[in-house]
């Protein structure tokens, strides 16, 4: 499409999204009058740069009463985000436009047949719950469309790897971290496996895992790049340098540039057009972009890169193996980080009211069932640091 009409029909999406939001958000009519911008009528783009930004910590001063613009119900579908540039905060929004997230995700992978299995490594029945909410559900169980084989990261790697072979997986989606897991035994083995497509997300890709899913895996990388306030917000194409985002569901922008290394990045700031129960207008997510000087398209994200967490005896733990532990809502923040020692700690920030010692014998059994005699102490802390450079900090950190 040409770039004018694009603008033209963003303009216009944006302006029912701000007026959508006035009528019917209590934080934005408060917020917009406060600032002067109620009764904007928005004709240019010159326009929505007058809108004031939010971010995270404005959203988590108000009461979500305020900020949604419908009755909070138990039909509303509730994810939350993985608190990476701060406290976390709960997404609402409807079933419809939950699944609208995931059919994003699928058109980024053109060489998926819907009909055919595709394989997920992860944690699935931290996903379960909240399909089931969603029309993919029905797709799933009535259609035949979009099922999957899904593999646990506490899998054994050798085993995992008979199973792909197994059930002949072509396709397989899964973290950069849940990939590392499958690369590293394969390279150990000195094995490789013939897949055709791998659909990553999550996490920001190294070139070395790159190079490596070309060699072991002998296939072709799509990098889906989102956040729970917009999933799939954006994708390459395979082993694309640069992502696409779709223009009718969310407007770009990037604000106050930075050279890194003599390339310029912004920081990403977003209005979502596919999810008017918890609007995000001019919303910045806390990850800074290469700028590309092109429509519909932007270049590398410095977000967040995490480190392994490995014992004396050769065993791991990697990022996507830590989704347990977001079930714990008594700590507000946590991380897992080895110390030059090579002891191992569990950090959290405590919520106000809780029970120290109750909410430490918890993690400790809840890191045992997920990771065995592996030893962890828990330390409780006032705040986690944010890494200065990425605004975000590591779910796992190694010191060095």
């Amino acid at each position: 499409m040409p770039e004018s009409w694009v603008k033209r029909k963003q303009l216009k999406k944006f302006r029912k999204t701000f007026e959508y939001a006035c009528r019917n958000s209590t934080f934005y009519e408060r917020l917009y009058k406060d600032t002067g911008v109620y009764d904007l009528k928005i004709k240019t783009f010159e326009d929505v740069n007058k809108i004031p930004l939010v971010d995270k910590a404005m959203l988590n001063h108000n009461k979500i009463e305020d900020i949604l613009s419908c009755e909070n119900t138990k039909d509303l579908v509730v994810t939350n985000t993985s608190g990476s540039t701060g406290v976390p905060i709960d997404i609402y929004s409807t079933k419809k436009e939950l699944f609208a997230g995931y059919v994003r995700t699928f058109l980024a992978t053109k060489h998926y047949n819907p009909f055919r299995r595709f394989g997920f490594i992860g944690l699935y029945d931290h996903k379960k719950e909240i399909e089931r909410n969603t029309f993919l559900y029905y797709c799933q169980k009535y259609c035949g469309l979009f099922r999957r084989e899904c593999f646990s990261v506490f899998t054994p790697p050798e085993e995992l790897i008979a199973q792909l072979k197994a059930k002949k997986i072509s396709v397989l989606s899964t973290t950069p971290s849940g990939l590392r897991i499958l690369v590293d035994k394969l390279k150990e083995r000195g094995e490789k496996l013939n897949l055709k497509v791998i659909v990553v997300s999550g996490e920001t890709v190294m070139d070395e895992l790159r190079t490596d899913v070309k060699t072991y895996l002998k296939a072709k990388m799509i990098d889906v790049y989102g956040c729970m306030e917009h999933p799939s917000l954006a994708w390459t194409n395979p082993d694309g340098n640069f992502f696409i985002y779709p223009s009718n569901s969310v407007y770009v922008e990037f604000i106050n540039p930075v050279e890194i290394g003599g390339v310029t990045y912004g920081e990403l700031v977003i209005t979502n057009f596919s999810n008017n129960t918890m609007p995000f207008i001019r919303y910045k997510i806390g990850d800074h972009v290469k700028i590309l000087n092109s429509n519909k398209k932007m270049g590398k994200i410095l977000g967040r890169i995490d480190d392994i967490i490995e014992y004396d005896d050769g065993y791991k733990i990697f990022m996507i193996q830590l989704y347990p532990f977001d079930s714990i809502f008594d700590y507000s923040q946590y991380k897992v980080i080895q110390r030059k020692n090579r002891n191992v700690y569990f950090q959290a920030v405590c919520n106000q009211g809780v029970n120290r010692k109750k909410l430490e014998k918890r993690i400790i059994r809840e890191w045992e069932m997920c990771f065995g005699n592996h030893q962890v102490e828990v330390e409780f802390v006032d705040a986690l640091p944010i890494d200065k450079k990425t605004g975000k900090f590591k779910l796992i950190e190694c010191e060095k």
